[in-house]
């Protein structure tokens, strides 16, 4: 190597470690991947199926408006929906009480 090609490494190399250093060194070390509570999960889970059952509902409704389904077929569907809607909702509020205890005693811990 010549002088200036090994100037221009150490150069390089000093550069690399006085940007490395500040960048790496204050990372905290903790996992990439928390674990996954599997209440919290069913949780979401509900909630996007009663948005799902909702817009059903309002779809269902606009068909009925539109005449595109008979008054038997709404009322069967409806009634189905709803049901469904009340079950959800149900579990969704045992779930929200579940996981404020759980949040309470792990804050309190």
């Amino acid at each position: 190597m010549t002088g200036p090609n090994f100037l221009e490494l150490i150069l390089v190399i000093a550069i690399l470690v006085a940007v490395g250093i500040p960048l790496f060194s204050k990372l905290p070390p903790k996992r990439l991947f928390a674990p996954l509570d599997p209440a919290e999960e069913e949780y979401k889970h509900l909630l996007v199926r009663k948005e799902e059952v909702l817009l059903a509902i309002k779809e269902l409704e606009l068909d009925f408006k539109t005449d595109k389904i008979s008054k038997p077929d709404f009322e069967s569907l409806h009634r189905k929906l709803e049901e469904e809607a009340v079950s959800l909702l149900e579990t969704i509020d045992e779930l929200e009480k579940k996981l404020k205890k759980k949040k309470k005693t792990a804050g309190a811990a």
